[in-house]
């Protein structure tokens, strides 16, 4: 009876045991169930995210070249006119239209840098010490005396990319950090190695920010600062993305904002190609009449470069889209050189370059853009494009432009 009751008692255990294990076992499944679930769910706001900075780059770009194709106009009739009125007031007028639309320009340029698809550019060894330090002199004019700036630059390894993009990048998140300090505070600048990996940290002591605010403070155009563009954070988190790097946000309420951004040691590896950009060229270039073919299916840039041309004394037909273009060309190839639109229905300025080309190779094709788009050399030689200019155009780029490519194609070094 006794062994009976000894093995009851033992089984009584082990069910329990067993029972126990059985509980540890499901609330481990549950807390895990529970933890996988917020993953997901982070995870899913985290592409939903993603895919509304994806929607709003197509809207940005679209808008972007939009406005280049309305600044264009008002930057080169401007200039026409400053040149003819003696006026000093009317001059200084012109002046300041001038001087707010090429600001204007600025602004899509930034939007643009951030928001396009670039094509690789070729790569350098950044010290990002010295990037920083560059970054810190740059940003000296929106720095405060209230503010101290505090730095602690360790050495770290070099990051491959482009200088002038991550110095631009630095400006802007140490520009954030001085302006999130309202009255006296410390901004601190560091630069370590962690993991194997380059870290940049820019610490403030200002009023920190909340979830709801670090959720979204990489979005374009949105900014808690009166008077912000909400651009700056949101170009920073693009070139760096470009690198290969990651930015991290550490913030709170009442204890200051921390933003890490780290580098893979190693860099981005990116093909070595080269953006193309017009030729350094001197302003006041000038050269004998020439017949210039301008192609363009915005009616407004096609008169505005017909104008500076022929106010330069060269002789202009237009044409109205790509395949216009073409055709004209086709009955009369005795052009001296060709100026396209990149972006055009029918024809585009590529294909219509590759045309021409084929039809008398050395005619020079000079290629407008509002696109922002970089041509790699090698894109531009298949087509036939000799030179690029980017929207909206000064009338000393295209006319200069003009002189050099005409140059080029007769041999002459200029």
């Amino acid at each position: 009876m006794g062994g009976n009751s000894a093995l009851t008692t033992s089984v009584i255990v082990a069910l329990a045991a067993v029972v126990v294990a059985l509980g540890a076992w499901a609330l481990w499944l549950r807390l895990r169930s529970m933890r996988l679930g917020q993953e997901l769910a982070e995870a899913t706001e985290q592409l939903a995210r993603v895919q509304k900075l994806g929607a709003l780059g197509e809207m940005a770009a679209s808008f972007a070249h939009a406005f280049n194709d309305v600044l264009t106009p008002i930057i080169g009739r401007t200039q026409l006119l400053t040149q003819r009125i003696t006026d000093p007031q009317l001059r200084e007028w012109l002046t300041t239209i001038e001087r707010s639309a090429l600001g204007g320009a600025q602004t899509v340029k930034r939007i643009q840098d951030f928001m396009r698809l670039r094509r690789d550019e070729a790569s350098v060894p950044v010290d990002l010490g010295v990037v920083v330090k560059q970054a810190l002199a740059a940003t000296g004019t929106r720095q405060r005396p209230s503010v101290r700036i505090e730095t602690d630059l360790a050495p770290v390894p070099p990051v491959s990319g482009d200088p002038l993009g991550l110095r631009e990048a630095f400006g802007h998140l140490i520009v954030n950090a001085v302006e999130s300090v309202p009255e006296k505070g410390i901004v601190r600048v560091t630069t370590r190695i962690e993991d194997g990996q380059a870290v940049v940290a820019i610490t403030d002591t200002g009023t920190g920010m909340t979830p709801a605010t670090q959720v979204r403070i990489f979005e374009p155009f949105f900014t808690t600062k009166p008077g912000a563009t909400g651009l700056g954070m949101c170009l920073a988190h693009g070139i760096v993305s470009r690198h290969g790097g990651q930015i991290e946000v550490d913030s709170g309420l009442g204890r200051g904002t921390t933003v890490r951004v780290t580098f893979p040691s190693e860099g981005l590896t990116r093909a070595s190609t080269k953006p193309v950009t017009p030729s350094r060229m001197s302003v006041g270039a000038t050269s004998s009449p020439a017949r210039c073919l301008v192609v363009d299916d915005d009616a407004q840039v096609r008169d505005m470069i017909r104008d500076i041309l022929s106010n330069a004394g060269h002789k202009v037909v237009v044409a109205h889209d790509g395949a216009d273009g073409v055709e004209r060309f086709k009955a009369d190839s005795s052009f001296d050189v060709i100026i396209t639109d990149l972006a055009m229905p029918k024809l585009n300025g590529l294909q219509l370059a590759r045309v021409c080309k084929t039809l008398r190779p050395n005619v020079p094709v000079v290629m407008l853009t509002g696109w922002g788009v970089l041509l790699t050399e090698e894109e531009l030689s298949e087509h036939g494009v000799d030179e690029v200019l980017s929207k909206p155009v000064r009338m000393d780029q295209v006319i200069n432009t003009i002189a050099a490519v005409r140059a080029r194609a007769s041999g002459v070094e200029r």
